[in-house]
C-alpha cells in the first residue's frame, strides 16, 4: 500500500522500527555479550560505543544532509543510513569474537546515529506551518517510537526467556 502524499505513516513506521531496535539492543545485547564469555569490562566497553558514536555521528550525518545536493538529500541519506544499520546489525549474526563484535557494533551505531536527526529534520520540515511546528501531528508520529520500544522489550523479553539469550 503506497502512502498518500504528505502521509506521516512512513515517519511513524520508521520511529517504531528504530526504537524497537533500541528496545532489543540496549537491554538484551549485554546479556548476549555475557553469553559469549566477554568480561564485564568488555561488555561495558562495547555498550559505551553507542554513546561514543553519538559524539560525532549525528552531527556528521546532519551536516552531510545540509550540505549535499539539493532535492531529496535527507531521504536519500536516511535510506543509506538505514540500509547500513540493517547490514551491520545482521553482521552480529556472524560475529562472536570481542574484536569483531566491537567493530560491528561501532559500525552499527555510526550508521544508526543518522536515523533520528535526519528523520526529525525531514519530519519537522513536513510539519512546518506558518505558526510553527504542528506539535499535535508531531506527537502522533513520535508515539510510535514509544510503542515500538515497549513492544520490542516485552516481546523479545518473552522470546528470550523461552529460548535463551543465544537466540
Amino acid at each position: 500500500m503506497k502512502a498518500a502524499a504528505g502521509s506521516l505513516a512512513p515517519f511513524g513506521a520508521l520511529s517504531f522500527a528504530y526504537f524497537a531496535s533500541i528496545g532489543l539492543f540496549n537491554p538484551y545485547a549485554p546479556l548476549w555479550f555475557q553469553s559469549l564469555g566477554f568480561s564485564t569490562l568488555a561488555i561495558g566497553a562495547i555498550g559505551s560505543l553507542q554513546a561514543w558514536t553519538r559524539v560525532v555521528s549525528p552531527y556528521a550525518w546532519s551536516w552531510t544532509g545540509d550540505h549535499w545536493e539539493q532535492g531529496a538529500r535527507r531521504a536519500t541519506l536516511l535510506r543509506i543510513a538505514t540500509a547500513l544499520a540493517l547490514v551491520f546489525a545482521l553482521g552480529l549474526l556472524f560475529t562472536r569474537s570481542y574484536g569483531a563484535v566491537s567493530a560491528v557494533v561501532l559500525l552499527l551505531f555510526l550508521a544508526n546515529g543518522a536515523i533520528v536527526p535526519l528523520a526529525e529534520a525531514a519530519l519537522s520540515q513536513r510539519l512546518a506551518t506558518a505558526q510553527g511546528l504542528d506539535v499535535a501531528r508531531y506527537g502522533r508520529v513520535r508515539v510510535w517510537g514509544s510503542i515500538g520500544f515497549i513492544v520490542s522489550v516485552t516481546a523479545f523479553g518473552a522470546v528470550l526467556q523461552a529460548t535463551g539469550i543465544g537466540a
